[in-house]
């Protein structure tokens, strides 16, 4: 067992705790200090408490790849596993691939992780990229390099016969170095034992951490890419250009991913296209849902996503600037729509350029004004979750819709799919693949969707048909009037359970209920099929339900509405409560 130590006094005590833990315990434990300065050698062996399996190993400090290769050589087992210094095994790690070693006859084994964050979550990952479903123990043919460009490279969730090694050791002084070591053992090994249960704990947003730094040494992954092109190319793999392809496609989706200067973005993807022109490939993003479309159109210097912001006359615009500059999906172009007198920073801290918009523009003419394929839209205290602009871009490039949309958080009330009643739905959602399908949305489906608006997508074609101005949005009507006419528009919509927005409780800007009601009964018919009679006094019962109104004056102002004169047609949303529902089903019989 070879532990790799640099300067994690605050997680090596957890990584020897969870060696000690093991289930198998026949083995000898080598922790390679790697020239430490914060006494992480130290306090690893103080956590092995005397513990006569465990040597230490001190070196200058040399890198990752020496201290593992200083480890590879004092190793005697028949068996090594590598457990970086901040990360930690479950109990069942030595076990569960050792036995699965045993039961397919392989010269090593990989296992699903879990994905441990500072606040305490902890997310299972399958450790194979494009998985879709959880699926059983088994053998991974490793002789076809698309699936090998599928499993995660790492060498610490994986157990090796050590003859598997031979001479073969980490490349010293470069970052990414398990991807040149995972691809000979699969040449010399193609068949590789795979246990589904996450017996790694591997930590994430560590400070410091490789994978999550923003730094000119991104660029070192091109220098891995090439040496790995001629290995994987003559290494007798199957379909090893296409497995070339997904492998480049998904190691500068990962680099680009965590890059937020926006300099730095642009040279990584400048240099991105290049290589790809040179290697003869184009960005492969199609068998792994979760790989940035967009960024692939920005290689082409397509740029995939306009947003615009209407900050209203609250404070909560510099939440949505920051969400905004830590998105995953950055390739997009920012407008702000905000009060003359409100201070609109002219650059972000990643460097991206704030547009201002006025606020008296039709929605027909904002396409003609922003250069992004598509246009997400944020009301007033709206703002992106972490990956948000990722899934939705995705989503509406993949499906090839007008309109997307997905869930999204309240700030008080948590939760919501984005339907105010998605019994309507003619597909299963929660069957569904959680990354999104495209859905048919007939009328009376249409007007089942929640009135957000940072939580969709729009198409600029669909958009340059809506009526109403940018500024309008601000208030809750205009939103709702836009969702449910752009909903009629398209027809179908791409839809995920993915979080794709955070928000306030409520739409903003509510009027009062009268006001309200002469709203709902003036509102036009948007263009498109016909809506189900009835159709204005729903929007009118669900934006007075998020209001807060009482029963009493809702069902009285429902008739100014139009809702309850002549045969009732749609009904109210479930959200409205059971005692509305049951004025609206005895009308319906009485009248019906």
């Amino acid at each position: 067992m070879i532990v790799a130590v640099y300067n994690v006094r605050d997680q090596v005590a957890e990584a020897i705790a969870s060696l000690r833990a093991q289930s198998h315990t026949d083995f000898e434990a080598l922790v390679v200090d790697d020239g430490s300065t914060d006494g992480s050698g130290a306090i690893a062996m103080a956590a092995a408490c005397g513990d006569p399996r465990f040597r230490l190993i001190r070196q200058d400090n040399a890198g990752l790849s020496a201290a593992r290769n200083a480890g590879l050589e004092a190793a005697r087992g028949t068996f090594v596993a590598f457990l970086d210094g901040d990360d930690a095994f479950a109990p069942g790690f030595l076990s569960g691939l050792l036995a699965a070693i045993a039961r397919d006859g392989t010269d090593w084994a990989a296992s699903a992780i879990s994905l441990c964050y500072p606040d305490g979550r902890s997310d299972p990952h399958p450790a194979l990229h494009g998985e879709v479903g959880g699926r059983a123990a088994h053998t991974l043919d490793l002789g076809d390099a698309r699936t090998a460009a599928r499993v995660f490279p790492s060498a610490w969730n994986k157990l090796f016969r050590r003859s598997v090694f031979g001479d073969l050791r980490f490349p010293p002084g470069t970052w990414f170095e398990d991807h040149e070591v995972f691809w000979a053992c699969a040449a010399r090994r193609p068949k590789l034992a795979y246990v589904p249960e996450p017996l790694y704990r591997h930590r994430r947003d560590r400070p410091g951490q490789i994978t999550g730094t923003d730094s000119d040494r991104v660029f070192e992954q091109f220098t891995v890419l090439d040496r790995l092109r001629p290995l994987i190319l003559a290494g007798g793999f199957r379909h090893a250009e296409d497995g070339f392809a997904r492998l480049a496609t998904r190691l500068v989706h990962e680099r680009a991913m965590v890059l937020r200067t926006r300099d730095r973005r642009a040279r990584f993807l400048a240099e991105a296209q290049a290589r790809f022109d040179t290697w003869g490939l184009r960005y492969a993003p199609d068998w792994d849902l979760t790989i940035s479309r967009g960024l692939g159109m920005a290689m082409e210097g397509v740029l995939p996503l306009s947003v615009v912001v209407i900050a209203g006359e609250g404070g909560s615009l510099e939440a949505t600037l920051k969400a905004l500059d830590q998105q995953s999906m950055a390739d997009f172009d920012l407008h702000v729509l905000a009060p003359a007198d409100l201070h609109v920073p002219e650059r972000l801290v990643s460097g991206l350029r704030v547009g201002r918009m006025p606020g008296d523009l039709p929605l027909r003419e904002l396409p003609g004004r922003l250069a992004g394929a598509s246009v997400v839209l944020y009301a007033p205290g709206e703002r992106p979750a972490p990956d948000g602009l990722l899934w939705l871009v995705n989503l509406i490039d993949r499906t090839g819709a007008s309109l997307a949309f997905g869930r999204f958080n309240r700030a008080r009330a948590g939760y919501h799919d984005g339907w105010t009643d998605n019994t309507v739905v003619s597909t299963d959602l929660n069957a569904m693949p959680t990354l999104g399908a495209l859905l048919d949305i007939p009328p009376e489906v249409a007007l089942r969707i929640y009135p957000a608006l940072g939580n969709r997508i729009f198409g600029k074609a669909l958009l340059a048909r809506l009526p109403g101005t940018v500024s309008a949005l601000e208030d809750a009507g205009s939103v709702q009037a836009l969702v449910l006419g752009a909903a009629v528009l398209a027809g179908r919509a791409g839809f995920t359970r993915m979080l794709v927005a955070e928000g306030p409780d409520a739409p903003a800007g509510i009027a009062g209920l009268a006001t309200l009601a002469d709203w709902a009964r003036d509102l036009p018919d948007p263009d498109g099929p016909p809506l189900p009679r009835g159709w204005r006094g729903v929007l009118f019962l669900r934006l007075a339900r998020l209001r807060g109104a009482g029963l009493l004056r809702m069902v009285a102002l429902s008739w100014r509405a139009g809702f309850l004169r002549g045969a009732p047609g749609a009904g109210p949303d479930p959200e409205n409560g059971w005692v509305l529902r049951k004025i609206w089903f005895l009308l319906r019989i009485r009248r019906g």
